[in-house]
């Protein structure tokens, strides 16, 4: 009986302070084999045909990678085969993707041809102001992202104030030679990665963790309230593998899109994740858990309790009522979806859907014959569909 692939769930972008923040180009490398951009408006089955693949890859053994969206995470942007190189993107607003190699890497699957163009233009009023709408509700959610990042930097500023960096200059430096004091600098450097784990959509703080880290033996889960040089440790770590020549993926924080939140070293089976609300990991029995508030002083911390709390509440406070305008944006996105749906002929995507699993099975047989071993793109599967 043939072993089904795996399946690791990522965010390659995502609602931030800054607005919609995107590592698209993140997603597959650029030497890939093969990258099909899907077009089209919303509700034409443009998360479904993607779905449908991975589904069909994953039952002959292929591993993938889901990338969910942000604004829907239900629906996906992306899947990525990494062993043979071959990755099928949703190309349309807010994540634009265009052919960077046309024709012979990229190329457009566009699935506006299969709409019944008149039905759907005698809908376009309702489109523009369900378009609009969306645009509103968003911007809406940003600012209030934004005002929930300026309190969550106080709410860190408070315990930053209270902390020993030098303790936790030794805490990071601890585990860097516990993990690469045998291994020399590269003459080369490692490749950085750069994606979500978590994202702020319309349910919440949404991550798929466990799938990230499910292949990693050892694994870190690193503890402490905001602003307690989590982030610090996991960036020099990261920076440690890739001075030593490692491929390292990097995962980002929504409320701040460029601090490192997870840290995965495939080759050496090595994670690192923060678990702090919004975004919190359960520890599992095998995992180590490493607590920044060592490095605290309780007296200043007591202190200031009551700043504390103040700054708690509001972050709470302002973080949902931007879940709240992210989830009226969907509202507005499922509408639009109503006047493409019924009009599309969904037999005819999936006459194409099926043509475009036999060219991806043709070119991982391709590709598999041509280097005979996985590219290593990708890591810590969980289980099949």
């Amino acid at each position: 009986m043939q072993t089904k692939g795996g399946i690791k769930r990522v965010f390659p972008g995502n609602n931030t302070p800054d607005g919609f923040f995107s590592y698209y180009d993140y997603i597959i490398p650029k030497n890939a084999n093969r990258v099909f951009v899907i077009k089209g408006g919303p509700g034409v089955g443009k998360s479904t045909f993607m779905r449908a693949i991975a589904k069909d890859m994953v039952e002959r053994g292929y591993n993938v990678e889901m990338h969910h969206c942000s604004s829907d995470n239900g629906s996906i942007d992306g899947v990525v085969f990494p062993e043979i190189g071959i990755g099928i993107l949703d190309g349309t607003w807010p994540h634009v993707v265009d052919p960077k190699v046309p024709g012979a890497v990229d190329e457009i699957v566009w699935l506006g041809e299969f709409w019944d163009e008149k039905s759907v233009r005698a809908h376009k009023k309702e489109i523009l102001q369900a378009q609009k709408g969306a645009e509103s509700v968003f911007r809406r959610a940003y600012r209030f992202l934004k005002a929930a990042q300026i309190i969550y930097e106080d709410w860190e500023s408070i315990y930053m104030e209270a902390m020993d960096f030098g303790r936790a200059n030794m805490i990071a430096e601890h585990i860097i030679h516990e993990n690469f004091a045998h291994i020399e600098v590269a003459a080369k450097p490692g490749f950085q990665r750069k994606l979500f784990a978590s994202a702020i959509t319309p349910d919440g703080m949404v991550n798929y963790l466990n799938s990230i880290v499910a292949g990693c033996k050892k694994r870190y889960v690193i503890c402490g309230h905001p602003g307690t040089g989590k982030s610090v440790l996991l960036h020099k770590v990261a920076q440690a593998a890739l001075e030593r020549g490692f491929f390292v993926e990097t995962y980002f924080c929504p409320l701040h899109p460029h601090k490192v939140e997870h840290v995965v070293v495939p080759e050496l089976g090595l994670a690192l994740t923060k678990s702090i609300e919004p975004h919190t990991y359960i520890p599992c029995r095998e995992d180590r858990v490493v607590d920044m508030n060592c490095c605290l002083d309780d007296g200043i911390v007591e202190k200031h309790y009551p700043y504390i709390v103040r700054a708690q509440d509001e972050f709470s406070r302002l973080f949902s009522s931007s879940i709240y305008y992210i989830g009226q944006a969907k509202q507005y996105h499922d509408a639009l979806e109503e006047f493409y749906a019924p009009n599309m002929d969904f037999e005819g995507i999936e006459k194409l859907r099926q043509t475009i699993v036999g060219r991806t099975l043709a070119y991982a047989r391709e590709a598999e014959s041509e280097t005979g071993q996985n590219s290593g793109f990708g890591y810590g599967y969980g289980p099949g569909l």
